[in-house]
């Protein structure tokens, strides 16, 4: 079943995805983050949501002059959770979920600002 969603829509599912991540990794070390697979498979799950929003939201609103997000790369990083999954190391969903994650909300936010008042 095919939705049609809009790109808002979409921006406020990545949006809810990064804040539902920045709860679960709040104050969390990597030793701890790697060893509870609660936590470890929800923020997989949610940076596939991210990728696979993305990946619906038109060019025009991501790739705009004020934007330099990797979004092939977010996008292709669904892709590899999804469908290669064995190549995934834990070290790297950590990175992402605590470091690369900060700019990604602020981009996020900027995006739906702007679709906002348009």
């Amino acid at each position: 079943m095919k939705h049609n969603l809009g790109n808002l829509e979409r921006i406020n599912h990545i949006l809810d995805a990064i804040e539902k991540i920045e709860i679960i990794t709040e104050n969390i070390s990597m030793e701890t983050f790697n060893s509870n697979m609660e936590k470890y498979l929800s923020v997989e799950r949610l940076l596939e949501i991210i990728g696979e929003a993305a990946n619906h939201i038109s060019e025009e609103v991501l790739y705009d002059e004020d934007n330099s997000t990797p979004w092939k790369l977010i996008i292709g990083l669904r892709n590899i959770l999804s469908h290669e999954y064995f190549r995934v190391d834990s070290k790297t969903i950590y990175q992402l979920a605590t470091k690369d994650i900060v700019p990604l909300k602020k981009e996020i936010l900027r995006i739906k600002n702007k679709l906002e008042n348009n």
